[in-house]
């Protein structure tokens, strides 16, 4: 294991655990709809993709970026999965939202021939459609901001959760297969660190009318992956990482409109 890698899995750990300790606090204090919409941006992947560039090449990073809508596409179900097992119990959501992941993922890996568009396509249509689901049918509703304070070592021990669990995502990514890195570089850690400490710190509801906002505001990272696989080669990896983060910022804040008139 090289020195750079290292290097990669601390900054990971570090960084997913102050933002998603910070965002899941964010979003408790600012109600779900914002909250839904800070908490998916560019987290996990950017540092992921940055860090390929780096030990290999930005036109790798590039290519492994084809697969991210589709690692979307799994995050996604993964997402919906939990939202709709949560009332039954957090081990059961974990398990079953695990378990969709995984299979899907494995499914996946049997037609790697599918391109951008194909992977794309798939993913507006998850993202959509179970949006959908939880807004009309499910009549998931919004949840207000709960109010609560937490003391220092309560916050510490979600961003300890929360770069454990990136940590484990990006040593089980290492991998030579430019399909697999980008679909590990889309793993759920994110939403699934942040769904287990909303569940606990908040309650099911409230994890759940969180989690009906970030599957569509999860297009945001789609973007992301679109633009940083054309701009990596083009513009080196630190000013496109930074120019893609800025479309997949603006891009989630236009949803903001939609995302006020839901229930």
């Amino acid at each position: 294991m090289s020195s750079l890698f290292i290097q990669q899995l601390l900054l990971s750990i570090v960084i997913a655990g102050l933002w998603i300790g910070t965002v899941t606090l964010l979003s408790e204090r600012l109600g779900s709809r914002l909250g839904g919409m800070i908490s998916n941006l560019p987290s996990t992947i950017l540092v992921s993709l940055l860090f390929i560039g780096i030990t290999q090449s930005p036109e790798f990073a590039a290519e492994a970026t084809v697969t991210v809508p589709l690692g979307m596409t799994l995050s996604t179900l993964f997402l919906f999965a939990f939202i709709v097992l949560i009332p039954k119990g957090l081990p059961w959501a974990l398990a079953g939202s695990l378990a969709t992941w995984l299979g899907l993922a494995i499914l996946s890996s049997f037609f790697q021939g599918v391109g951008r568009v194909g992977w794309t396509t798939l993913y507006f249509a998850a993202a959509i459609g179970s949006w959908l689901l939880t807004e009309r049918v499910l009549k998931i509703p919004s949840a207000p901001k709960t109010g609560k304070r937490y003391k220092w070592w309560q916050v510490l021990i979600r961003a300890a959760f929360a770069g454990s669990v990136v940590g484990s995502a990006v040593l089980v990514g290492r991998s030579g297969s430019a399909f697999w890195t980008g679909i590990f570089a889309t793993f759920p850690a994110v939403m699934l660190s942040s769904m287990v400490i909303l569940t606990l710190a908040a309650g099911p509801a409230f994890a759940r009318a969180l989690g009906k906002i970030m599957l569509l505001a999860s297009t945001n990272i789609v973007i992301y992956g679109f633009f940083a696989g054309y701009l990596f080669p083009l513009m080196g990896m630190a000013w496109g990482t930074l120019v893609s983060f800025i479309i997949a910022t603006t891009w989630v804040w236009l949803l903001k409109p939609l995302f006020d008139r839901s229930k």
